[in-house]
C-alpha cells in the first residue's frame, strides 16, 4: 500500500512539474516573441530614420522645406540595407530575420499642398505667431507716414475713359518690367500646371475671399520672406518678381508686374472713388478725381512710398489674401522648383518627391513570423 502511494506521490509531482515546464517555456516564448516584436520595431524606426536622411539636400538648406525622392524601388533598396545592416550588427538573445521589405511613398505625394503648407506654416516667420498677436506682428510693419501725395487734378470726364487713360499709362510705363519668361517645356512641368491653376485674370474672383484664415496668413507671411518681388529684390532668383508670379501666374515677369500695378489701380480707385464720392456728392468728377489720384498713389508705391500707411509689400499681403490658398501654395511649388533646378542646378521636380513613406516589414523569429507597418515622415 505504502508503496502504491509512493508512484501515486511521483507520477503527481511529475505532473507539477511538467506543468510548470510547459508555463516556463510559454513564458519564455512569449518573452522572446516580445523581445523580437520590440527589437524590430526599433530596427525599422532606426530605418525609417536613416532612409529620410536621403531628403533632397539643396530645397531644404534653400528653403527648409523636406522632400524626399519618391521612388518606391529606392526607398525599398535603403530600408532593405539599413534593416538588415542593424540586425547583422544587433548583439541579442533574439535575432529575428526580415524575410519581406517593402517601402511606398504613394501616400505622401509632393504635389499634396495641404502637407507642404503645414511645413510652410512651421517655417513662416516669428513662428510663434498666434492669432492674438498676428494683428500686432502686421501693424509693425506699418506706420510710415503717407508720402507725396496731393489731391489731384480736379476735372471732370467720363468715367470708364478715365480708367481706361489711367490704365494705359500704367501699361505703357517701363519701369521694372524686366525679367525673365519661362519657357512653354518648363512650364508644363510645374505644380501649379500639374494641379490645373491656370493664370489669373482676377484676383475678386477667385474665391479666395472665403479661404480666409490664421492658417493662410502665415503661409502668406513665409512667401514674402522668402519670395522676390518688384520693391525686394533677392539673390540667385530665377524670376526677379516671385510674388508677383504667385499672384498672378504667368509665365513672364513683365506680365505678373503689369497686372500687380493695375490691380493696385482698381484697389486705390475703389477707395478714392467712394472717399470723393460721399465729399463732394458728384460721380462723375469724383471718378476723374479719383483715376487721377489712384494713378498717382501707384507710382508712389512703385518707387518705395506707402499710401495710408502701407507699403507695397503691404498692398501685397492684401492682393494674396484674395487668392486661395492651394493656388497660392502651389505657385510657390513654382518658384521653389524653378530655383532649385534653374538656379541651384539640381535635378528637381515636386511630382518626383514625397514628404515621406510607408514601410512594411515581415520577419520570422524560428517558425514563427510577425509583420510591422510604419509610416515616416518628416515632422
Amino acid at each position: 500500500m505504502a508503496h502504491k502511494i509512493k508512484g501515486f506521490t511521483t507520477v503527481y509531482l511529475l505532473m507539477i512539474l511538467s506543468a510548470l515546464v510547459m508555463a516556463i517555456v510559454m513564458i519564455i516564448n512569449a518573452a522572446s516573441g516580445a523581445a523580437a516584436r520590440s527589437e524590430v520595431e526599433s530596427v525599422c524606426a532606426m530605418a525609417g530614420r536613416s532612409v529620410l536622411s536621403e531628403y533632397q539636400k539643396e530645397l531644404y538648406d534653400r528653403y527648409g522645406i523636406f522632400a524626399l525622392r519618391a521612388d518606391d524601388a529606392m526607398l525599398t533598396r535603403l530600408s532593405k540595407f539599413y534593416i538588415n545592416g542593424s540586425l547583422i550588427t544587433l548583439k541579442a538573445l533574439v535575432r529575428p530575420v526580415a524575410i519581406k521589405v517593402q517601402a511606398s511613398a504613394e501616400a505622401h505625394p509632393g504635389l499634396e499642398t495641404a502637407a507642404f503648407g503645414k511645413q510652410v506654416r512651421r517655417l513662416a516667420p516669428g513662428a510663434a505667431l498666434t492669432k492674438g498677436n498676428l494683428l500686432e506682428y502686421l501693424k509693425s510693419l506699418m506706420g510710415k507716414p503717407d508720402e507725396g501725395l496731393s489731391e489731384g487734378p480736379d476735372s471732370g470726364g467720363d468715367r470708364a475713359e478715365a480708367i481706361k487713360r489711367a490704365e494705359r499709362e500704367l501699361s505703357r510705363e517701363k519701369g521694372g518690367a524686366t525679367g525673365k519668361t519661362i519657357s512653354s517645356r518648363d512650364s508644363k512641368r510645374l505644380p501649379s500646371k500639374l494641379l490645373g491653376y491656370p493664370k489669373r485674370l482676377s484676383l475678386l474672383l477667385s474665391g479666395g475671399i472665403f479661404d480666409l484664415s490664421f492658417s493662410a496668413a502665415i503661409e502668406d507671411e513665409y512667401m514674402m520672406a522668402v519670395c522676390s518681388y518688384a520693391l525686394e529684390k533677392k539673390e540667385n532668383c530665377y524670376m526677379e518678381k516671385e510674388v508677383e508670379y504667385i499672384l498672378y501666374g504667368n509665365p513672364s515677369d513683365a506680365a505678373n508686374f503689369k497686372s500687380v500695378k493695375l490691380s493696385l489701380f482698381a484697389l486705390r480707385m475703389a477707395v478714392n472713388e467712394a472717399k470723393y464720392a460721399s465729399e463732394t456728392g458728384e460721380l462723375l468728377i469724383s471718378t476723374a478725381v479719383a483715376a487721377a489720384k489712384s494713378l498717382e498713389e501707384v507710382r508712389i508705391l512703385l518707387s518705395g512710398g506707402t499710401v495710408d500707411k502701407l507699403d507695397y509689400a503691404m498692398y501685397l499681403r492684401i492682393l494674396l489674401a484674395l487668392l486661395p490658398r492651394n493656388e497660392k501654395l502651389a505657385r510657390l511649388m513654382d518658384i521653389m522648383q524653378l530655383n532649385i533646378t534653374k538656379v541651384d542646378g539640381a535635378h528637381f521636380s515636386f511630382r518626383n518627391y514625397a514628404y515621406g513613406f510607408d514601410l512594411e516589414a515581415r520577419f520570422v523569429l524560428k517558425a514563427r513570423t510577425g509583420d510591422v507597418s510604419q509610416t515616416h515622415v518628416y515632422r
